[in-house]
């Protein structure tokens, strides 16, 4: 298994359940779930319509169970690089390269929970919410705060709201070709430190 499916199936899911999970997410990055309809699911992963229905009751079932797996995948990224214990520069250069990892190797996984988080978070479990991504980066920026190498005279969620924003665009630009090949996240930081030091 490589990319995406590394973390979408389960061991035990047939062949034809994987190629509809990679082939869904695929679609619903490209198109948004509302422009992809089942029809274009099973001609892309090469089954019928019928096949997908013996795994999802729908396509909007299908779609909460890629933006679960997308959300846990993200936390399991985020939250060892905002852990706490270290400095905060050395957090969020922990972060950024753990976005440009993501980026390089799954950029699905940050693009469909960035464009679906209002739909779809609201109806996971508490189990499978985690830890929120937000809250990870309100916890890093506030230590950020509390040590002075982040300005205090912007609100947190302010702060937070730009960072997120920030590379969520990035994401976005970079996965549909808007920005140069090889536009490493990394170039962000000194926007990023520009954004949050006093």
């Amino acid at each position: 298994m490589t990319g995406v499916e590394v973390f979408l199936v389960d061991d035990r899911d047939p062949p034809s359940k994987r190629r509809m999970l990679v082939e869904a997410l695929r679609l619903f990055v490209e198109r948004g779930v509302d422009g992809t309809t089942v029809r274009d699911i099973a001609a892309a992963s090469g089954y019928s319509n019928p096949a997908l229905f013996k795994f999802f009751a729908s396509k909007e079932e299908l779609a909460l169970h890629l933006f679960a797996r997308c959300y846990t995948r993200l936390g399991e990224r985020a939250a060892p690089a905002t852990a706490p214990g270290r400095p905060f520069g050395e957090r969020l250069d922990a972060l950024m390269r753990a976005f440009g990892e993501l980026l390089d190797e799954e950029p699905e996984v940050l693009l469909f929970t960035q464009d679906n988080l209002r739909l779809y978070l609201p109806r996971l479990s508490a189990e499978e919410r985690g830890p929120s991504l937000l809250g990870l980066l309100r916890g890093l920026i506030g230590d950020g705060v509390a040590s002075g190498e982040v300005t205090a005279e912007i609100p947190v969620d302010l702060l937070v709201a730009a960072l997120s924003g920030t590379v969520a665009q990035y994401a976005r630009m970079r996965h549909f070709d808007e920005l140069p090949r090889g536009a490493a996240l990394a170039a962000l930081r000194p926007l990023v430190t520009r954004m949050l030091t006093p």
